[in-house]
């Protein structure tokens, strides 16, 4: 099987076991699963011998329909008895919330569970879903052919048929180094006999043993293993009985940029590369392989000369591809489409240009930089032509990095062209470089942009295009370099360039909608995941998504004043307000109709609120070119110190005048209090706690 449907059976077989064993009454101390390359195995410890007993209790008509005020059985009563199979003895009276009522309990004795097993195994077998499948024997489907099927319970066979096959005792071992078949005379025999047979069933054994292999290979050639994970993990299920083997290469291949020589050992041939105590690669590498020890010489030889042909070929594109600089080969770009009806990898390269050099200019960057960023986007999908990425495609950004170096381009700009690509996973790094950030979310922003307005919009479980892990990453790339950018103004260029492009295919306002929505609903999982409560995130968020670095900025805030007298004060202020305005009469207060002394002294204190808050949060907004971060604990301080003044407002002014014109403008001055306390969070979403209650 290919390595990857190895895991994937490992994992179903153990939940959809444990899932079979559950809906069929059995229970057992410990399930594991294991596998092969030829093999899964599930592995059963101390499994009951027969079904738990279930209690079956089936409600039948009211005691008082039941029984005469003599105690004497109904006809209902008796029909009911007889339907059920049981006595009219041995019915009972329950009480429950609907009255009292005639029960009926019936006992199910347990099956044993030698008798349940031949039904429930190769339903087990054929509940495995894998993404690649073959079809044989009719409607069976998995990864492979199955060969043979072996099923003990304890001592005794198991006996099913699944298709022609049916189940026995017999196993196979290794291909080469076992007598095959080998008889299995009980399920506490298996490992025995697959020792016996040169087989590692346990595939997390097989793991350690191959890391220290590998590890002592390493030292014997002075080195250092390069254990990558997907290399490992794909090793540990290539092979049953690992053996190793170190080879070596030519020098002539060690100028080869490092990434090269590594993804050529790591990716094609799953070889281990070796690096000196300087983390230089030496000319060597390690093999896991499944044959004979005694063959290894051969063996050796044989991946030296399939490696020997893959470095030549990678060193022939990478010739090939240094005889033009990188900036020559844009202009191919216009050859390769993006996507069907977003234009090509050329057109792209114009949206990031345009885009990042905005970005660079909203962070106030100096002139040379600004000119780097755009030197680095015009380049940063140049390597998609190349001779070399075109063989290995993992190497984009990579290669336009060493491209770049060689073709005399700035380092910042070469690095930019490698970051732009980061991160690439979740558990990936992010860009380090300012161009790099900057490329990143230009190139990310597009992308997103380009799928929404296709509708290509993630739903349930189905991302297609990653676009998740891409807005993840822009949120990501702002929260932790504290960028100052504005989320609106970013989808509203990106969106802008393909509409100037005549790329449209669906209504912008419905675009820029859908992603504003996007975006709350990743930053409501990041804010989660980070540890915040769920109605301060959901309280902040109210509002259209623009400063992230802002919004982070006021959840923190209203988490550590959470149980202060200030946040008391607050959520009674404005409870106080919100409860009384009306939003649709606006925020505009006349002077000449303030007619009562506490809501002159209301009016002029929201005033003044309304000035220091302004100061507090102005350098915060990207929008208004803010670059620094508000102060959301003066603000809260502020808003909670109206307390006093809106407390005697309500108690000395009658809010709801006769005067028709009085009375909309005390509550236009409701809504202006209210206003000011949304610039922070719409507190009416907070769940109070004990202490912040109000009045």
């Amino acid at each position: 099987m290919p390595t990857s449907a190895v895991y994937v059976g490992i994992e179903q077989l153990k939940e959809n076991a444990q899932r079979v064993f559950e809906d069929a009454r059995l229970s057992y101390h410990k399930l594991d699963t294991m596998g092969t390359p030829r093999r899964l195995a599930l592995i059963v410890s101390n499994l009951a011998q027969r079904q738990k007993e279930v209690l079956h209790e089936l409600r039948g008509p009211a005691r008082r329909a039941a029984y005469t005020d003599q105690g004497e059985p109904t006809a209902a009563v008796i029909g009911f008895a007889k339907a059920q199979g049981v006595r009219i003895g041995d019915l009972v009276v329950k009480k429950v919330p609907q009255g009292e009522y005639v029960f009926a309990v019936k006992k199910e004795v347990g099956e044993p569970t030698a008798k349940l097993l031949p039904e429930l195994l190769p339903r087990l077998i054929l509940s495995l879903s894998f993404p690649r499948s073959m079809r044989w024997e009719g409607e069976i489907k998995f990864p492979r052919p199955i060969r043979w099927l072996m099923a003990l319970y304890g001592r005794e066979t198991v006996g099913f048929r699944l298709g022609s096959l049916e189940s026995g005792n017999l196993t196979w071992g290794h291909r080469f180094l076992a007598s095959n078949p080998i008889k299995v005379n009980g399920a506490r025999d298996y490992f025995k006999a697959m020792e016996t047979g040169k087989v590692m069933v346990d595939h997390r054994e097989r793991e350690k043993v191959i890391r220290k292999l590998v590890g002592e290979a390493a030292k014997k050639v002075s080195g250092k293993a390069v254990i990558d994970a997907q290399t490992l993990a794909e090793a540990v299920n290539l092979v049953e009985f690992p053996h190793v083997v170190c080879g070596v290469f030519s020098k002539e291949f060690i100028n080869l940029p490092k990434d090269v020589l590594v993804t050529v050992m790591e990716s094609h041939q799953r070889y281990f590369p070796v690096e000196d105590t300087a983390g230089n690669l030496t000319p060597h590498f390690i093999v896991i392989h499944n044959g004979d020890e005694k063959h290894n010489t051969v063996i050796t030889r044989g991946h030296e000369r399939v490696l020997k042909a893959r470095l030549a070929d990678a060193k022939f594109f990478f010739e090939e591809d240094l005889k033009e600089p990188l900036i020559r080969k844009v202009e191919k770009l216009k050859g390769v489409v993006f996507q069907e009806r977003l234009g090509t990898m050329y057109d792209k390269v114009v949206r990031i240009r345009g885009l990042a050099g905005e970005i660079a200019r909203e962070l106030e960057l100096d002139a040379k930089t600004i000119a780097d960023v755009k030197r680095a986007a015009s380049l940063s999908k140049a390597d998609l032509v190349t001779e070399m990425v075109v063989e290995f495609p993992t190497l984009q950004g990579v290669m336009g990095k060493e491209y770049a170096r060689l073709s005399g381009e700035p380092e910042a700009v070469a690095l930019g062209i490698y970051e732009h690509y980061l991160p690439r996973s979740a558990t990936d790094s992010p860009p380090r470089t300012v161009i790099g950030r900057i490329l990143s979310i230009a190139d990310k922003m597009d992308n997103i942009v380009g799928c929404f307005s296709l509708g290509f919009i993630p739903s349930g479980s189905q991302d297609p295009y990653a676009l998740r892990r891409q807005i993840q990453g822009i949120i990501g790339i702002i929260l932790e370099n504290k960028l100052p950018l504005s989320v609106r103004k970013l989808t509203d260029l990106s969106v802008g360039m393909y509409r100037r492009a005549g790329l449209e295919p669906r209504p912008p306002k419905e675009v820029k909608k859908e992603l504003n929505d996007f975006f709350k609903t990743r930053l409501r999982a990041q804010f989660l995941n980070e540890g915040f409560a769920y109605d301060i995130i959901d309280a902040v968020l109210v509002s259209e998504v623009d400063d992230i670095v802002d919004l982070r900025a006021r959840i923190v805030s209203l988490s550590e004043k959470r149980e202060s007298r200030e946040m008391d004060d607050l959520l009674t202020t404005f409870t106080r307000c919100k409860n009384l305005s009306q939003p649709s009469l606006g925020r505009k207060v006349q002077g000449s109709l303030l007619r009562e002394e506490w809501e002159k002294r209301l009016y002029a204190a929201v005033v003044e609120a309304e000035r220091d808050i302004a100061e507090y949060l102005e350098k915060a907004h990207p929008a208004i070119g803010g670059v620094g971060e508000a102060d959301y604990g003066r603000v809260i301080k502020v808003l909670a110190d109206l307390r006093p003044t809106v407390d005697k407002f309500f108690d000395e002014v009658l809010v709801m005048a006769e005067d028709r014109d009085v009375r909309r403008n005390r509550l236009s001055l409701l809504n202006r209090c209210v206003e000011l306390f949304l610039k922070v969070a719409d507190f009416s979403k907070l769940v109070v706690l004990e202490g912040n209650k109000g009045n």
